[in-house]
């Protein structure tokens, strides 16, 4: 376990979700689409067969191209079916690196961000993912935020978080804010305030401080792992413009700095403060990558598409984002896995 060298208390009243009749037509929609995209690609692969079987028609002439476009068509119809019900089932362990200064003996860190309990996970997919996390054995687990989709729904989301207070009882587990529990889910709603849906972060911080999480919005920790001290930094949501780094003025130059933060346009901020990492979440990793062109969902429309995935620097600072573990709007993934990311600092 972790020694926090800093502590913290909290005990906000909490804020009742409100119901939106446009969030289930929202996920009725997405589900529709999948539906749509099976149908336009199946349908005509099998009437092109059917038509290929039949005399004097344009596809029993041409068998070779009718059985061509048929393949291709299946083909666009498994691909559908594989990212809309089986690859977002997957959970990879996404083994990385990093060498930082002053640190002689290995610190692992199990981090993962966007679970978006909702409409598409709830507690079981939890369950999995905090399983897994527990076989990796790591010293400190780190949550990026976006916990809760808060898509506008009745329901309690916070109630499908009940498995993270295992993590608690194996390591010392911190999280922070995203934008989806300030409501924000799209470019209006960054721009706009009466764009946003509910207010749910109080709910959402409420409900895992009480699993002992250490709940970080601008705070700074001092960490004593394996006998070697590293500072946490947990940054607010940038796009609620609730992010503030004044808590870091006072650090040790000589202690390596890892910053948590949700939205990876904060490191335009960010890269004054002289942090040795900084972690995100936010994009899923566009949840549909395609083979040389990258990703197919933006999360906005700020963030570079090279930004969506994987290891970055800007301005010295390097930062590491993850394709995360949940999804919102659509439930597909494709060629982009829910991954737990095992980093180890050398």
């Amino acid at each position: 376990m972790v020694d926090a060298l800093d502590s913290k208390s909290s005990d906000r009243k909490i804020m009742r979700v409100r119901f939106s009749p446009a969030a289930r037509l929202m996920k009725l929609f997405f589900d529709l689409l999948i539906v749509f995209g099976i149908v336009i690609t199946a349908l005509p692969a099998v009437i092109l067969l059917y038509e290929a079987r039949r005399e004097n028609t344009w596809e029993a002439r041409h068998k070779k191209a009718s059985l061509t476009i048929a393949i291709i068509l299946f083909i666009g119809t498994l691909t559908i079916i594989y990212g809309s019900f089986i690859e977002p089932r997957f959970l990879v362990v996404n083994k990385q690196e990093i060498d930082l200064p002053n640190i002689n003996k290995p610190i692992k860190i199990a981090f993962i961000a966007d679970l978006q309990v909702g409409p598409y996970r709830k507690t079981a997919w939890v369950e999995k993912i905090v399983q897994k996390i527990i076989e990796l054995k790591p010293d400190i687990i780190i949550l990026g935020g976006d916990h809760v989709n808060n898509g506008g729904t009745l329901d309690d989301e916070t109630q499908y978080l009940a498995p993270i207070k295992k993590l608690t009882t194996f390591a010392s587990t911190f999280a922070i804010h995203g934008n989806h529990e300030y409501g924000i889910g799209d470019d209006l709603a960054i721009a706009f305030v009466n764009k946003r849906l509910p207010d749910v972060s109080d709910d959402v911080e409420k409900a895992l401080s009480n699993m002992n999480i250490d709940y970080l919005t601008n705070e700074l920790r001092l960490l004593s792992i394996n006998n070697q001290k590293i500072y946490l930094f947990g940054g607010d949501s940038a796009f609620s413009q609730k992010l503030n780094f004044s808590e870091l003025k006072n650090r040790n130059p000589e202690i390596p700095t890892i910053a948590l933060l949700h939205e990876p346009t904060s490191i335009y901020t960010a890269t004054g403060y002289n942090f040795d990492l900084i972690l995100f979440g936010h994009t899923h990793g566009g949840q549909i990558r395609l083979p040389f062109f990258g990703p197919i969902g933006r999360a906005d429309s700020i963030t570079p598409a090279k930004w969506y995935k994987g290891w970055g620097e800007y301005n010295r600072t390097k930062f590491f984002v993850t394709s995360g573990v949940g999804e919102t709007g659509v439930r597909s993934r494709l060629f982009n896995p829910p991954e737990i990311v095992l980093l180890t600092i050398k």
